[in-house]
């Protein structure tokens, strides 16, 4: 049940309506789980500020994965993720900023039940 939340300083008038779908597939080919179990939240508008600059375009986001994360999975993931938000948001990774955390399964609740 890996889920990606991104808080982004963008107006939410330049979120593309499709982002959350369309990073599913890079999450897919990094992550390696099925689509179906991908949750995926774009906030806009937030106070993002990078080095005191809140002006330019930045982004924090995290991902929580039950495995399929680690030292050398997650060098990939940050990668790809990153050039994703960059050529979909403008946001360049110099300004992406994401915690990558492996937690455990009774830790998710999904569908009223723990995994």
């Amino acid at each position: 049940m890996p889920c990606l939340k991104i808080l982004t300083n963008l107006p939410k008038s330049e979120i593309p309506k499709d982002f959350v779908n369309k990073i599913i597939p890079v999450l897919v080919k990094t992550v390696k789980k099925d689509p179906a179990v991908f949750t995926v939240v774009v906030s806009g508008d937030c106070d993002v500020s990078f080095g005191g600059d809140s002006d330019t375009p930045g982004a924090a986001a995290t991902l929580e994965s039950i495995g399929h994360v680690g030292a050398e999975e997650n060098k990939i993931i940050g990668k790809e993720v990153s050039e994703f938000v960059q050529k979909e948001l403008g946001i360049h990774p110099d300004r992406f900023f994401m915690s990558i955390y492996d937690i455990k399964g009774f830790n998710i609740v999904k569908g009223a039940i723990t995994h």
